[in-house]
């Protein structure tokens, strides 16, 4: 290779990550100077999701559909498959012919993309990998060492991208987190349930107490967080939060409470955790439930004068965190079996908030539904406007075991099958209409007296304003409900 052709070529990587701050725009570019340097086929960069510890692919060229949408609906964690391993060895993985068979690849639409040369490299920043690098070819290829050393030289500016990306999208995120919580704008209700736990919540924003949240998957529980968080005194110091059940009990802990260098394999620097990146704001423990009994007891150690010890240390660090935990279990019975420390319960359990099931505050779903699909219209660009009556309807009679965020992914799928302005019936996923199959009452009757009920929860039980809302007049409203009542009887 000419010496000129490489430093070119990393000197084109290098003005590249500088030309945008945006990841995706920064990845693709460079991932198309690799592949075109290299003379591969196609290739891929990961980019490791430090709260789930997903290998999300950014960028991708030319590989089959059926593999990206593998890789993009089913995502690799560290430690899982090729790219995984990688990652968690911090080694490159070299397979100079018939890579596809190789069964370090675990994923089986893998086989079919007909890999015959592989290269998987680790990104690294500020010695860590931050994501992983592949490339392939689908016929036999041999590269020289000085080939790979330079595609192993344009991983350090891919780094260093990375890690100034992920700075600007927490950047970026935090702003809109602070514009989207403060007065609790992001929290779509009409539920009495709901004003509850936002009336509880305002009393207790900027006192230091600790949280308990309780809710059913996809009820909101980090919603509420952020809610607390963003309209407290904290609310220009970091928010932290961790999904417990995400991380190994070995990683847990050091991602928690950091690490001093050489306290361990791979601990080649200091490393901050959480709770001390946390400092002065608010670290939110979801699926606290999932935490093992030797973490619970370091936790509750912390707890009892925010002092804690990094992983290999002998001199204690101090913060001043506000702690809210959550769990979609019912603690007591976990408590019960010995796999959660009564202790931990009492101190986090300061003041519990219980957030209701969607299919108990099912007047909310008229204005969820509008909000969802006036941000998947814009996000997707199309041109739905509303809901039909009989889709609503449908969507009020269904039980929601996902919650809100069920909710939300059918409105995004059925904006994206609707082909007019009002979403159908027809668009809802087919999962909807067969769990109410079994519904033995479908008449036109049951739908309007479960629709005027609907009104009269968002009404609070107002007459006038019911009846304007559902385009009758008083006195037809009045005659439905004495009949709806008359059939009861």
């Amino acid at each position: 290779m000419e010496q000129n052709d490489k430093y070119s070529f990393l000197y084109e990587v290098a003005i590249t990550v500088g030309e945008s701050l945006d990841l995706k725009t920064i990845l693709d570019r460079v991932l198309d100077k690799i592949i075109a340097f290299m003379k591969v086929d196609a290739g891929v960069i990961y980019v490791i999701n430090e709260a789930t510890l997903e290998m999300i692919p950014v960028a991708f060229r030319n590989l089959l559909d059926e593999v990206v949408r593998d890789l993009c609906e089913k995502r690799v964690k560290v430690g899982e498959c090729m790219c995984g391993t990688i990652a968690q060895c911090d080694r490159e993985v070299l397979i100079f012919e018939k890579a596809s068979l190789d069964p370090r690849f675990t994923r089986g639409v893998l086989k079919k993309e007909g890999m015959e040369f592989y290269a998987g490299l680790p990104i690294k920043a500020n010695g860590k990998v931050v994501g992983v690098l592949c490339v392939i070819t689908h016929a036999p290829y041999v590269p020289d060492e000085e080939l790979l050393d330079t595609l192993r030289a344009a991983t350090l500016p891919i780094g260093l991208a990375i890690e100034n990306g992920l700075i600007f999208e927490h950047v970026k995120r935090e702003a809109a987190d602070r514009s989207r919580y403060v007065d609790f704008k992001d929290i779509i209700t009409n539920s009495p349930r709901m004003h509850e736990v936002l009336s509880l919540i305002r009393k207790v924003l900027n006192v230091p107490t600790r949280i308990f949240i309780y809710g059913e998957s996809g009820t909101g529980k980090e919603l509420i967080a952020r809610a607390i968080h963003y309209n407290s005194v904290r609310q220009d110091k970091p928010f932290i939060p961790i999904n417990c059940a995400a991380f190994p009990e070995t990683l847990l802990e050091s991602e928690l409470f950091g690490y001093v260098k050489g306290s361990f394999t791979g601990a080649v620097t200091d490393r901050a955790g959480f709770l001390e990146a946390a400092d002065g704001g608010t670290l939110f423990l979801d699926e606290i439930n999932s935490m093992s009994s030797n973490l619970q007891l370091k936790l509750l150690r912390f707890l009892q004068d925010q002092t804690f010890y990094k992983v290999g240390a002998t001199a204690s660090v101090q913060v001043d965190v506000r702690v809210i935990a959550a769990t979609n279990q019912i603690i007591e019975e976990k408590i019960r079996d010995g796999s959660f420390r009564e202790d931990l319960y009492y101190r986090l359990n300061v003041i519990k908030i219980d957030l209701p099931p969607l299919r108990d505050r099912k007047e909310d779903i008229p204005l969820l539904v509008r909000y969802f699909i006036q941000k998947f219209d814009k996000k997707l660009d199309k041109k739905v406007r509303s809901i039909s009556e009989n889709t609503l309807l449908i969507l009020m009679k269904y039980a929601w075991p996902g919650n809100v965020r069920e909710l939300e992914n059918v409105v995004e799928r059925a904006v994206i099958m609707a082909e007019g302005k009002d979403l159908l019936p027809g668009d809802l996923p087919p999962q909807i209409a067969s769990s109410l199959q079994q519904e033995s009452d479908w008449t036109l009757e049951r739908f309007e007296k479960d629709h005027i009920s609907t009104v009269l929860s968002i009404t609070k039980g107002e007459l006038k304003k019911t009846a304007q809302l559902l385009g009758i007049n008083q006195s037809t409203l009045w005659r439905k409900l004495k009949k709806f009542n008359a059939s009861e009887d």
